[in-house]
């Protein structure tokens, strides 16, 4: 009876535990942040954003926090960081914490506007990619509207043009490379990939100079889901994107010189045999 009963509790035991063991090999929990603001004068366009934003976040499998502001403390916790507030300058502080953020592996969405109303507001986003470490990247008041998308944001959602609404300009990427282009020189869109920043090498940040194309108020224009899904994607897997064909490298000096000594060895060698 005693092993009778032994055998019941130890089957009992197991029954409650392996769930437990199965439900800690399940995937990690993704989460994500939305930086958002209160009483800009487009709060309306900023309402809109955080609410459709927030839904396709969830369709991708994320945990979705808004918060007014940069939240205090480490920001590590979070797969995804969207920084929305396309007329508010980034503070010092806000580059600090998105710099430090990004040197952990971390993957942030900054959005910007055009020139005519957020300059400054994209000067601040230059400002973060120079901290990080991305190079200096060239901002002009426009981009045309009718874009290029560029691999890889051309999917998983099929998409290879975008119409934007009065969106801002770029005309140097930096260390970067452009996600949107209306020439060969100029986009609305970058992206700057892991190994791009010196300051944040495992990092990765997209800075997007419109903010209609995830816009569904009333007066917002050119909303892209396909476009805003293709980023999701890409933030959530980020991969290395090339800025230009590979250029062979030199014969490192230190080769160079072995190959000066083997010769000039091999010549007294040879010398020594024919003396």
């Amino acid at each position: 009876m005693n092993k009778y009963f032994t055998l019941r509790r130890a089957t009992l035991l197991l029954a409650l535990t392996l769930p437990g063991l199965c439900w800690g090999f399940g995937p990690p929990p993704k989460n994500a942040l939305i930086v958002t603001e209160t009483g800009s004068v487009y709060q309306t366009d900023v309402n809109a954003v955080t609410a459709f934003l927030s839904g396709r976040l969830g369709a991708a499998g994320y945990t979705v926090t808004t918060n007014v502001g940069v939240p205090a403390g480490s920001l590590s916790g979070y797969n995804q960081i969207w920084d929305i507030r396309f007329d508010v300058v980034l503070s010092g502080p806000d580059i600090t914490a998105f710099v430090t953020y990004m040197s952990g592996g971390g993957a942030l969405f900054a959005m910007g506007e055009n020139g005519g109303c957020c300059g400054t507001r994209d000067a601040s986003i230059a400002a973060l990619i120079t901290a990080a470490g991305g190079g200096t990247v060239v901002l002009s008041s426009n981009s045309a509207n009718t874009q290029t998308v560029q691999a890889p944001f051309t999917g998983p959602v099929t998409l290879t043009t975008v119409t934007f609404a009065a969106i801002g300009g770029f005309t140097s990427p930096g260390h970067g490379a452009f996600i949107t282009e209306d020439t060969g020189t100029s986009g609305g869109a970058i992206v700057l990939g892991p190994g791009t920043m010196s300051n944040a090498a495992s990092g990765t940040m997209l800075s997007v100079l419109d903010v209609n194309f995830m816009d569904t108020s009333g007066s917002g224009q050119g909303l892209s889901q396909a476009l805003t899904d293709n980023l999701i994607a890409y933030l959530g897997a980020p991969t290395v994107i090339s800025t230009g064909p590979p250029v062979a490298p030199a014969p490192p000096s230190a080769i160079l010189v072995l190959i000066g000594l083997g010769a000039i060895t091999l010549y007294f060698a040879r010398r020594q045999r024919t003396a």
